[in-house]
């Protein structure tokens, strides 16, 4: 019996040790939770999982569809592609009554991250769709097979049924392009930084047929958009700089956006003139206009926007013979020869004056006119472009920078020079009031013992014409960003909703 007693009283004391630590292993961890502020606390997919000592209660809405102003309220972290709405979403804290809007919160990897909180607090997390940029533009908007010809300036607003800007179709070398025209409103794009911290607008040219958009730099900060939301900022601040295209300007070679000799003597007397085709159009030295503009994208772009910027879409500086008979012209296209470039048989008759009808196209005639990055392919696979666009004289780091054509000019509303200003456009959307250069070679002409290269440009008034590559015209910086990028959610691409990357 003694020995049943002790055994009872050993098995009692052991009960009773047990209990008291399970109790106090409860309160401990009770009081912690109470009392914790957790620095980042995260909501996986699935479910949302929470403690009402960590969050009081956590609304989570997500956007019905994209461009939607509905946000359907959920009790599960979406999968899929999608971003914190930081205008829409707050939390509240005991007591305060205000909502706050500067704590930091995140969506990636179907988590929502939620930044620094305390006990008690309510969060509603607005989650937006993202989609892909080409998605963003096309997304509901009406596309029209383009015209096979123009015959005139576009001042017209293209728009459906819901007020958006139609897209035009055409072919490059990439596949089907979708190009604005006319008068637009809805092509605004806010991209990248100045090395001073401004932001930078552009305007949407097309998108590529490579599914990659390309664009025009249009100003910087508050320097950019016109109130109507139609126009650009009608001013120098349109652009980066004036500029020559080329200095020197006494043989054919100095309408290449790359030319084939080293410049002798001076700008107005070249002392050694090229004496071939092949040697004038070759790919060795930097025009002066590309030299500006590797050195823009340089200090303003490479370092943080490089990431987004296609390498396979490329510029086209056509320097195809021109076909068409025209006095005094030939065909040799080197040294002082006299000489038209192809561009000119698509805007122009043998009069030089503004043919019937322009018939543009976004391909171009010659591999090694296609200026591109190294490695650049189609999207078969195939071997694109000649692989210049590198700084100094392509020996630098990569450039993806260059200018419009002329044919851009016209599929977006430009048209060749016409007496009594019956081609002055000063409705479409790449009209600046100033004067700046395009990538289009026109000719070599002997109007002087120097002669002159020359290339087209849009004027001042909106229409298109050419001068002297010496001349000193507006530069507009052209980029295509990446087709994989995703603009954020409800962008609609005007001034005051512009397309962002997310």
């Amino acid at each position: 019996i003694e020995k049943l007693s002790k055994g009872r009283k050993k098995k009692v004391i052991l009960a009773i040790t047990i209990l008291v630590l399970l109790i106090g292993i409860i309160y401990i961890t009770n009081s912690k939770a109470k009392y914790q502020v957790t620095s980042n606390i995260q909501i996986v997919k699935g479910k949302v999982s929470y403690s009402l000592a960590d969050l009081n209660v956590l609304a989570l809405k997500v956007q019905e569809s994209e461009n939607s102003e509905t946000y359907n309220p959920t009790d599960e972290v979406p999968s899929g592609n999608y971003e914190v709405n930081m205008q829409n979403s707050y939390c509240t804290i005991p007591g305060d009554n205000i909502e706050h809007k500067d704590i930091p919160m995140e969506y990636k990897d179907g988590k929502v991250y939620i930044g620094i909180i305390q006990k008690g607090t309510k969060c509603y997390v607005f989650l937006d769709l993202v989609v892909k940029a080409t998605e963003a533009i096309l997304s509901n908007r009406t596309t029209e097979k383009g015209k096979d010809g123009f015959t005139e300036m576009d001042t017209i607003e293209h728009i459906d049924e819901k007020g958006r800007s139609i897209l035009f179709s055409d072919e490059d070398d990439l596949g089907t392009t979708y190009y604005f025209r006319g008068k637009v409103k809805d092509n605004w794009v806010k991209f990248g930084q100045t090395n001073e911290g401004q932001d930078i607008w552009w305007r949407i040219i097309r998108i590529n047929g490579n599914g990659s958009v390309r664009m025009i730099y249009t100003g910087t900060g508050n320097n950019a958009p016109t109130n109507d939301g139609y126009l650009n900022n009608n001013g120098t601040g349109s652009q980066i700089q004036t500029g020559a295209y080329n200095e020197y300007h006494n043989d054919n070679k100095y309408v290449g956006y790359m030319y084939g000799t080293q410049r002798t003597g001076s700008y107005n007397n070249e002392t050694t003139l090229t004496t071939s085709y092949t040697q004038a159009h070759a790919n060795n030295y930097d025009s002066d206009i590309k030299k500006i503009l590797d050195n823009w994208y340089n200090n303003n772009l490479k370092t943080d926007y490089e990431k987004y910027i296609d390498s396979n879409a490329g510029f086209c500086n056509d320097r195809k013979i021109a076909t068409m008979t025209r006095n005094y012209y030939g065909t040799k296209g080197y040294g002082k020869e006299q000489t038209a470039y192809a561009s000119v048989d698509r805007l122009t008759d043998t009069n030089w004056n503004a043919n019937t009808k322009h018939i543009p196209t976004f391909k171009c005639n010659r591999k090694d006119d296609t200026f591109t990055l190294p490695g650049a392919t189609k999207l078969d696979g195939s071997d694109y472009g000649n692989h210049k666009l590198r700084a100094n004289n392509g020996t630098g780091d990569n450039s993806p920078i260059g200018l419009i054509t002329i044919d851009e000019a016209v599929f977006a509303g430009g048209y060749y020079f016409k007496p009594d200003n019956q081609s002055s456009n000063k409705e479409f959307y790449l009209y600046t009031g100033q004067y700046y250069w395009t990538i289009s070679s026109y000719d070599f002409n002997i109007s002087s013992n120097t002669g002159y290269a020359r290339v087209f440009w849009i004027s001042s008034l909106g229409y298109l014409n050419t001068s002297g590559v010496n001349d000193t015209w507006g530069i507009r910086p052209v980029i295509n960003l990446k087709s994989n990028i995703t603009f954020k959610s409800g962008r609609k691409g005007t001034i005051d909703s512009p397309y962002e990357i997310s």
